[in-house]
């Protein structure tokens, strides 16, 4: 209890009135004074935390993008369609449409760019001005290591999206400053996150150290996790000397210059690292009462659990179920589950769909699936408990009476909703946070990283096998879940792919893991599909339908340096095949 009050002064402080409010605007963004300037809020301890704790606020900002506004990153990947498709700038039509270019005017677009420079660029005037402000010793120095794993995280979000950015090191560039600053190569930015990461870790706590009233701040477990994230897109097949510039000063502004198994090597290291601290476990609820693999689905409703390495903070809220919720359950339709999405769950014993043995039955498709089908997804017949034990079944069958079926008003619903986050048995407000990074994908980390280093070893198996045991699969005879035994390295390299589809499934992972791997241009250059579902007496019969068009340019590679910036910065070189 002590806690959870403790925890909520840290929600409510990422909403309190701060500093600096920028401009939108790349490198140059000039803070914009309110009653405090640089002088007076460096002199006061109060403000000085408070400036920090806005440098925390956006950390998730693109989950605002892929959930609350139904944007761009899921509505990209065939995880599902965004529900606001209308109008050429909406952040899903640009995205998911191929309609991206130098000259976006689309704000989710552009913030991809804008926001981690402005939040780089408070870092660097936080670490400028701590010095003289009125804190104790240590209390400046976890700040400092704090603020400096922050500036790490943005450029990663810089990184994944757009290849070597310009690193500024320390510097606070004023508007009025003439200056032409080259963008760093891919090996370069990928260096400096990683010794940010290790040097903020030595100043930093260990999940099991910080204070009760810290909680959702920076910890070791944060450093380490986002360092095995950054090595294993490292050593990937965009980066990893198959970058899109074949040749010239692009070619290593887009990735390393020659393909290095090793970087494999050090991605796994990394998280058999977080591994090793035994510091981190899959969150596991096998009350009496609970469905299988329950504990999937209720880590997500929880600020504190043994799973988050680094999560974004939110006050009480219903945002989730305010957007994602069908109609018929008071939901805004803002986003519906692609039957693309639906296929890669495999079956209760581990086993894909389309596999012999896999008990899959095409009359009757949502039965004997995988646990974590039924804790992530909303289909027809599915129970939804608003309040109480009533659990009403959610329809999307044509002519159920409800806009939740495919022939609805909204023609491009899918016949599919999220459940994953969203609050069953409760019409109040959840004290839920944006999971950034969790054990679940360190696991898979580790799993996919030492496949293409070592091959499907036992190690990579027993990654799988705890992914998979927690999920609520059952072991089969073998004890391997369902994973195939003796599987060769291309087998396993699908299979590890399909299980980050599954387990990651709206966390934000999708598109960037589809592109690191090469393969987005191939699975999404192809429409979103859905289930058409008629009723004749007790039977439901299922049509397979393209419900939206959906496009994958090559070159969405790396996305585009905006021409407003190169306007600004002349010395900036846009990415290739654009």
């Amino acid at each position: 209890m002590i806690m959870k009050k403790k925890i909520s002064i840290i929600a409510i402080l990422a909403f309190m009135v701060v500093t600096y409010s920028c401009k939108k605007g790349g490198l140059l963004d000039e803070s914009t004074l309110t009653t405090l300037n640089e002088e007076t809020t460096f002199a006061d301890s109060i403000n000085t935390q408070a400036f920090l704790t806005r440098i925390y606020q956006q950390v998730g900002f693109q989950y605002d993008i892929q959930y609350l506004d139904a944007g761009g990153h899921s509505g990209a990947a065939d995880e599902g369609v965004a529900g606001r498709y209308n109008g050429t700038q909406n952040s899903a039509v640009v995205i998911a449409f191929g309609l991206i270019s130098k000259s976006s005017t689309n704000s989710d677009f552009i913030n991809m760019w804008s926001v981690p420079y402005q939040n780089i660029r408070r870092v660097n005037v936080l670490l400028q001005n701590i010095g003289g402000a009125p804190l104790s010793a240590a209390t400046k120095k976890g700040m400092i290591a704090e603020a400096r794993y922050l500036r790490a995280w943005y450029y990663f979000l810089l990184i994944r999206a757009f290849g070597g950015v310009p690193l500024l090191g320390d510097k606070v560039y004023d508007i009025t400053e003439d200056f032409s600053l080259k963008r760093s190569t891919y090996q370069d930015c990928v260096n400096y996150i990683v010794s940010e990461c290790e040097a903020a870790k030595a100043d930093l706590p260990t999940s099991a150290t910080i204070l009760p009233q810290n909680y959702g701040r920076i910890t070791q477990g944060a450093c380490m996790g986002l360092k095995s994230r950054v090595l294993l897109y490292a050593a990937s097949p965009l980066f990893n000397g198959g970058q899109l510039a074949p040749s010239g000063e692009l070619h290593e502004l887009t990735g390393y210059n020659a393909y290095d198994k090793e970087r494999w090597k050090k991605a796994a290291d990394a998280a058999l690292d977080i591994i090793n601290t035994d510091s981190y476990s899959l969150y596991v609820d096998n009350g009496p009462t609970n469905r299988p693999g329950y504990g999937f689905y209720k880590v997500f409703q929880m600020r504190v659990n043994s799973e988050y390495l680094f999560a974004a903070m939110r006050g009480a809220q219903r945002e989730f179920e305010s957007f994602l919720l069908p109609q018929s359950r008071s939901g805004g339709y803002a986003f519906t589950v692609s039957q693309q999405t639906v296929d890669k769950f495999p079956m209760i014993n581990g086993k894909a769909i389309n596999e012999p043995g896999s008990l899959y039955d095409p009359a009757n498709p949502y039965a004997n699936r995988d646990p974590r089908f039924a804790n992530s997804v909303i289909y027809n017949g599915s129970p939804w408990i608003l309040s109480g034990n009533n659990a009403a079944p959610v329809y999307t069958y044509v002519g159920s009476g409800t806009t939740d079926a495919v022939s609805g008003p909204l023609g491009f619903n899918t016949g599919y909703f999220p459940r994953k986050y969203l609050l069953e048995n409760s019409t109040g407000n959840g004290e839920r946070c944006w999971g950034l990074i969790r054990y679940g994908e360190i696991l898979l980390n580790y799993a996919e990283a030492l496949n293409e280093y070592s091959g499907p070893v036992e190690e990579v198996y027993a990654a799988l096998r705890k992914i998979r045991e927690r999920a609520g699969i059952t072991a089969g005879t073998d004890g391997n879940y369902g994973i195939k035994a003796g599987a060769t390295q291309e087998e396993m390299r699908a299979i590890i792919q399909k299980e980050r589809d599954v387990e990651l499934f709206m966390e934000e992972h999708r598109m960037w893991d589809a592109r690191r791997w090469k393969t987005a241009a191939v699975d999404f250059e192809k429409p979103i599909r859905g289930v058409k579902i008629t009723k004749t007496g007790n039977t439901y019969n299922y049509e397979y339908v393209d419900v939206r068009e959906h496009h994958f340019p090559a070159n969405y590679g790396l996305f585009p340096m905006l021409a407003s910036e190169i306007a600004k910065n002349t010395a900036l070189i846009q990415n290739p095949g654009w």
